[in-house]
């Protein structure tokens, strides 16, 4: 059996799913909203049945009763169901922060909508998370998911995915943008958990029509115990080390 085709066919299922609607309508609204979903059906797939996947907003009390502060709106939010959720609307939810496993920013190219913007929203959003939670010591992944990106400059690229990270403060490791599929082809990943000033935390990998299939493995090996490690060569078919381009 072919593992590594599996994983191939999601990049190619996400793509012609996103091209059917782009060759109907131009209304990049529509179209935009339409990638977002595209990518929320299929991480739905493989989410266990106690989580769940939505669009919306974190709120978070203040220390004035009857006050609270929103989040800016997120594209996806992946929360644990056996929390309670203030508000539901279909596939629109209102959450607190103790709900919340992972958010993750949807565009059709990063590059052209800015790599450094958006990390530092999604920065932004993690922060505020972290910040709204009892419990300090939960990971929250923290990701963005393009369909196209140009990575014809390196250099610039890794300034784009660093600037941001540096300038960060404490416990920037715990809820920091940790995972970006740029196109079907490159896949960055953050992974040292405690940053030390000899660390080289940021990966940038070159892996062919497998970015998308390996973001959302990491998806799901960050929000479960072990399943996914224990099963480490069905989610991730290939040895990415050897397709390491940039380490920094």
């Amino acid at each position: 059996m072919d593992t590594i085709e599996f994983h191939k066919s999601t990049a190619k299922e996400l793509l012609a799913i996103k091209d059917r609607v782009r060759n109907l309508v131009s209304h990049w609204g529509e179209d935009g909203r339409h990638q977002e979903a595209v990518i929320k059906t299929m991480i739905q797939r493989f989410l266990p049945e106690k989580y769940k996947i939505g669009s919306g907003f974190v709120v978070r009390q203040t220390r004035c009763r009857g006050d609270h502060e929103p989040s800016k709106q997120i594209d996806l939010i992946i929360y644990d169901t056996s929390y309670p959720v203030l508000f539901k609307d279909n596939d629109f939810v209102i959450l607190t922060a103790d709900a919340v496993l992972g958010i993750i920013e949807v565009k059709a190219n990063i590059t052209n909508q800015g790599v450094k913007n958006v990390i530092k929203k999604a920065n932004e959003n993690g922060k505020f998370i972290f910040d709204a939670r009892i419990d300090k010591s939960k990971k929250l992944f923290n990701g963005i998911f393009s369909y196209e990106s140009k990575i014809n400059n390196l250099e610039a690229i890794v300034n784009h995915i660093k600037s941001p990270f540096d300038e960060l403060e404490n416990n920037r490791n715990l809820y920091c943008v940790n995972h970006i599929s740029f196109n079907q082809n490159w896949f960055y990943k953050f992974w040292n958990q405690e940053v030390e000033l000899d660390n080289l935390p940021h990966y940038l990998y070159e892996i062919n029509e497998l970015s998308f299939s390996f973001f959302i493995s990491n998806l799901m090996d960050w929000i479960t115990d072990s399943s996914v490690s224990e099963n480490n060569y069905l989610w991730f078919p290939i040895d990415k080390s050897v397709r390491i381009r940039e380490n920094f």
